[in-house]
């Protein structure tokens, strides 16, 4: 679990990624993961727009991180 200082830097990380409309991957803790842009994201709870599953309503509890969202065979800058 969680504790408030991850939780709000995990906060701080996707209102960014809102904010700016940033491609994110999102891994969960139950292993599956979300690639997309966030459309809401309000309290606890986001909608991520998934290249594959389309808008997925996601709580942050379920979020073990988020970074961003890279082409396969992208390089790192």
């Amino acid at each position: 679990m969680q504790g408030k200082e991850d939780d709000n830097i995990l906060k701080r990380k996707i209102k960014y990624y809102f904010e700016n409309q940033l491609p994110v991957h999102i891994s969960l803790r139950s292993t599956r993961f979300l690639n997309g842009k966030v459309l809401k994201f309000a309290g606890d709870l986001l909608i991520i727009d998934d290249q594959f599953l389309g808008a997925t309503p996601v709580y942050l509890e379920e979020i073990k991180y988020v970074e961003p969202f890279k082409e396969r065979g992208e390089e790192e800058k």
